[in-house]
């Protein structure tokens, strides 16, 4: 059987879970915050990011892709472990360049490996949860033609929102499609975005409170879940475990012991949602 790993960017927030798979192989992006550059995880968790942001009201960071000859030196290291095939799983394409970089890094590697490349189409916690799927269909012995179909087919199967406590550094990093109209910090709206099948971030709902909000999102939800026969939620927040609990009781009460994940939104994401933001995602399972 051929040795096969995976490739995912750090945005899909990994790090966070336990989850010591040798054939996981992490791509980290990096984090722009005032004079510094941190790569994401390593250098800055989201527990110290947040927390800089809660200090200093004014900071704008950004981020930044892996350059190219990263992602060819972790394929050569890949190759010199004795790997034939590697799948690269990537944040949406409508949202970062990192596919980009894949698809470089497929086109310009000189080696041996067969390299297959796949646009989750997400971000987050819902972006690992697909390198994840990833890694346990390669311990069932499935090929990486096998696992990169499934994948296909797996990511028309999500549903993404998030729940932000103001846009602006979604607005100042320019992540938010048709942001025009929406200054939900001066309107106190407080807006559900959702992640789109096409991989792009969109406004969803306009609600006046932060309670409301949430309180819509689960009814949201709950009604996309009822025509599901199996599913799998991912749980995000950046730095408001209040909430989150309260929407993971909600969907308890309605659904005891669902299959569920919980993960940060690490700060190569949260450069965008700012703290306090919130996601669900789900995928509807295969019979």
């Amino acid at each position: 059987m051929k040795k096969i790993a995976v490739i995912a960017t750090s945005t899909g927030s990994l790090d966070y879970l336990d989850l010591k798979n040798e054939n996981l192989k992490i791509l980290r992006l990096k984090i722009l915050a005032g004079d510094n550059e941190y790569s994401d995880f390593v250098e800055l968790t989201a527990e110290k990011f947040y927390g800089m942001l809660n200090t200093d009201k004014n900071l704008v960071p950004s981020s930044s892709l892996p350059s190219i000859g990263e992602l060819l030196e972790m394929l050569e290291e890949v190759e010199k472990e004795g790997y034939e095939e590697v799948i690269i799983t990537t944040i949406s394409s409508q949202l970062s360049g990192s596919y980009q970089v894949g698809v470089l890094g497929q086109n310009q590697y000189e080696g041996n490996l067969k390299i297959h490349v796949v646009d989750s189409l997400n971000a987050g916690p819902a972006e690992g949860y697909f390198s994840i799927v990833a890694l346990r269909l390669l311990e069932e012995g499935k090929t990486a033609k096998e696992v990169v179909a499934s994948l296909e087919a797996l990511k028309m199967r999500k549903k993404h929102y998030l729940l932000v406590d103001n846009l602006r550094l979604f607005v100042a990093n320019g992540r938010l499609s048709g942001a025009s109209g929406f200054v939900g910090s001066v309107l106190k709206i407080k807006p559900i975005l959702e992640v789109t099948l096409e991989g792009k971030i969109e406004s969803f709902e306009k609600v006046r409170t932060a309670k409301k909000a949430l309180v819509k999102m689960i009814e949201v939800v709950l009604s996309d879940l009822e025509k599901m026969d199996d599913f799998i939620m991912i749980y995000e927040t950046s730095d408001n475990l209040e909430a989150i609990e309260f929407v993971k009781n909600a969907i308890e009460a309605v659904y005891p012991k669902h299959k569920k994940l919980q993960a940060p939104i690490t700060p190569v994401i949260g450069c965008h949602t700012g703290t306090g933001a919130i996601g669900i995602a789900f995928y509807e399972l295969p019979k």
